[in-house]
């Protein structure tokens, strides 16, 4: 049986990243590691969990990420694009 999901997809420069955001978990997978482990610098974790904090969902999704291309700032901003689109199909609302 296959888990619900919301998907959004960002892009920056080259890079391309696919968001998928389970209810009810916490924590970010990025290409299967955790985001703290992917991204050693603070200011990329910042920036990819921008939408979250601004929305109020921080720790209510559990978020998987494919990314690839660019470097590793242009990667954390096509996550945090990805992650905004996704919030907008879980809650048109946040609009």
């Amino acid at each position: 049986m296959a888990e619900d999901y919301y998907y959004g997809s960002g892009g920056r420069k080259e890079t391309t990243a696919q968001v998928r955001l389970y209810p009810g978990g916490n924590g970010i997978i990025v290409n299967e590691k955790p985001a703290e482990e992917y991204f050693s610098r603070e200011i990329d974790l910042f920036h990819l969990k921008q939408p979250l904090v601004v929305t109020g969902m921080e720790g209510k999704f559990r978020i998987t990420v494919r990314v690839r291309g660019g470097g590793i700032s242009g990667q954390a901003e096509a996550i945090r694009h990805g992650i905004a689109r996704a919030l907008l199909v879980a809650d048109p609302e946040l609009r």
